[in-house]
């Protein structure tokens, strides 16, 4: 969570018969083309590579803001760009201009914007178990751009703002800012099936043809679809394989394994043959930042820590705290919400007339109150917010600056959840100095297995005190009862 606030752009009205007419001018002019990266006849796009060009410059900044920017670590973005030049060089498009980023959120994903502008997180590096498994997903992220889905998908929005059409299709949200504030989950859900179907089949084929293990796609999606399954158990949700954080619309997670390991097959290739350069991966990852940078505050366990504004809150036991750029998300059993954000306030306007007035202006509010949390003047009131019973929190931290949770119950838990939320509110305190620079960023550190460790005494050398032999297991790619072998080296989350 970040200092600032985040706007949104509001599209130009226009009359009502103007796109279903674009739409009929589409189909009327629209040609035959065949696909340059599969071979196969399709509806050419309307915008050409030098338009994508441009499209994929002018969207490069949104995508660096919804991110956090770059990671500010040359020696490892320059081992990502190696790693996608290499994938680059056997694509249809060999000698295009690529420009990869290696974006500092904790987020597990990757996107490709037209023009050859491919991205990979930290947190999605971080769960990549070698350098062939990364190398698929950024192969899979090179065959949108070769095969261009994006000028596809802007043909097929014909009408509407071409640049946001691009970021529909690559990151699949209105607005990015929300999709982050809720860890960037289903954040990458517009391209169609068909499109990344074909991008799977593309990926995998860049990596044979690159000289690595083609199967390393299969093994990265298994990790992907376990890390996915852990989260929803921390969160206390159903797992959904269908809705995974990364390219949310493919089909089961198990569906997706069977068909990058069909691919692998169709390229002849032997399983292990094929470079997967481990070691180097490794010692590339060893150090590197994880999880939340202090900065923008940080998750450690059940509590929030923000050093740089000087607060932190507790989550109650069995919630889950997610932290972004515009606001934190705590999420609790039976669907029980509540988001933190902060906002400027008219120093001359009470913590009361603040909430009615300014946050809840325009809202039917009842039940106002004024009360204390550790010292500092406050405010609530509920309301209804579409299936949710909603209390509005207002903390003032400053005259002119207001930390606030919006939280929410659904009718049929009926109170179970109050005291629950009401902990959470009555946590939020400041810090001091001495503990604001107590908190240390969380770093993967990579260790050689000793005989005797397991993955429950390795997962209690990590930071966590839930599942840590779980936890274990994701980050390094091991299956459920798996243990890792004595001599190989693994990956350990520590201060």
């Amino acid at each position: 969570m970040t200092n600032g606030t985040r706007g949104r752009d509001e599209g130009t009205a226009r009359p009502a018969f103007v796109v279903p007419l674009l739409a009929v001018l589409i189909l009327s002019v629209a040609a035959c083309a065949t696909n340059p990266a599969t071979g196969q006849r399709q509806v050419a796009p309307l915008v050409s590579v030098e338009q994508e060009a441009r499209i994929g410059a002018e969207a490069h900044p949104k995508i660096l803001e919804a991110f956090g920017g770059a990671y500010p670590d040359q020696e490892l973005g320059g081992y990502v760009a190696e790693i996608t030049m290499r994938m680059a060089r056997v694509t249809n498009a060999p000698d295009a201009p690529y420009r990869v980023t290696l974006l500092d959120s904790p987020v597990v994903n990757a996107m490709a914007l037209p023009g050859g502008y491919v991205y990979v997180t930290r947190g999605l590096v971080a769960l990549a178990n070698d350098e062939a498994e990364l190398a698929g997903v950024i192969g899979h992220e090179l065959g949108h751009v070769a095969a261009r889905h994006a000028a596809q998908r802007q043909t097929a929005a014909m009408g509407t703002s071409v640049v946001g059409a691009v970021l529909g299709a690559v990151i699949g949200s209105q607005a990015a800012s929300q999709a982050i504030a809720l860890g960037g989950r289903g954040f990458l859900a517009s391209y169609s099936r068909d499109q990344e179907f074909e991008s799977d089949m593309l990926g995998v084929r860049y990596l044979a043809a690159a000289g690595y293990d083609p199967y390393a796609a299969a093994d990265f999606l298994t990790s992907l679809g376990a890390h996915d399954a852990l989260q929803a158990r921390l969160r206390n949700l159903p797992h959904d394989a269908t809705r995974s954080g990364w390219l949310a619309s493919h089909p089961a997670s198990a569906q997706r394994v069977d068909a990058a390991r069909n691919h692998a097959r169709e390229t002849g290739a032997v399983p292990g043959q094929g470079a997967r350069n481990r070691d180097a991966y490794l010692k590339a990852l060893d150090g590197m930042l994880y999880g939340d940078s202090p900065a923008q505050g940080v998750v450690r366990d059940r509590d929030f820590v923000h050093p740089k504004l000087g607060f932190a809150f507790k989550a109650p036991r069995g919630f889950v705290i997610t932290n972004g750029p515009a606001e934190v998300l705590v999420e609790g059993p039976e669907k029980t919400l509540a988001k933190f954000n902060a906002e400027a306030k008219n120093p001359g306007l009470d913590i009361g007339r603040y909430l009615t007035e300014q946050w809840g202006r325009g809202v039917q509010l009842a039940g106002l109150q004024l009360f204390k949390v550790n010292g500092m003047n406050a405010a609530t009131a509920t309301t209804r917010i579409g299936d949710y019973r909603a209390r509005l929190v207002a903390i003032e931290f400053a005259p002119d600056r207001v930390y606030r949770f919006l939280t929410g119950t659904l009718p049929q838990t009926g109170t179970r959840h109050d005291a629950a939320l009401q902990e959470l509110v009555m946590s939020f305190r400041r810090i001091s100095k001495a503990e604001a620079a107590a908190v240390r960023p969380l770093r993967l550190r990579i260790v050689t297995v000793r005989p005797g460790d397991s993955a429950a005494s390795l997962g209690r050398r990590m930071v966590y005190s839930d599942f840590p032999a779980e936890r274990f297991r994701v980050l390094n790619g091991l299956a459920a009862g798996e243990e890792p072998r004595a001599g190989t080296r693994v990956k350990l989350v520590t201060e």
